[in-house]
């Protein structure tokens, strides 16, 4: 068992798919700002907390990606496990940095910098782990 975030989103100016999480997140491919907002940072915290919990890892033993918020959710499992074991020692935002854009994004290259923002703000809510 574990906390799905099943949420799609699209831009209304030009269908890009992403995820508006606060005030003021614009469509991270045309720039244009709803005022739509979806509470996805605390809930994707939520997940990682309960897997952890759980598992002792980030990533869950099984995932099934059924929307937006869970696809992102399994690139935040992956990047945040990712970091632990080969990062910590390092600044996060650099290797999330690095991590991210070595994905192969297609023609959604704009989403490489929106999960970005998203693993930034959502480390810096999880508890720091003793080392």
């Amino acid at each position: 068992m574990t906390l799905h975030i099943v949420y799609d989103h699209q831009c209304p100016r030009c269908d890009a798919f992403y995820i508006p999480y606060d005030e003021a997140v614009p469509c991270p491919n045309c720039g244009e700002i709803e005022e739509t907002r979806f509470d996805y940072i605390s809930r994707a915290v939520a997940s990682l907390e309960y897997n952890m919990k759980m598992t002792g890892s980030y990533m869950p033993a099984a995932w099934w990606v059924g929307s937006l918020g869970d696809h992102i959710l399994y690139v935040l499992f992956q990047l945040l496990d990712r970091y632990r074991k080969e990062g910590a020692k390092s600044d996060f935002a650099t290797f999330a940095d690095d991590v991210l854009a070595a994905y192969q994004w297609g023609e959604q290259k704009y989403m490489m910098r929106h999960i970005y923002t998203i693993a930034l703000r959502v480390h810096t809510m999880l508890p720091r782990e003793e080392g």
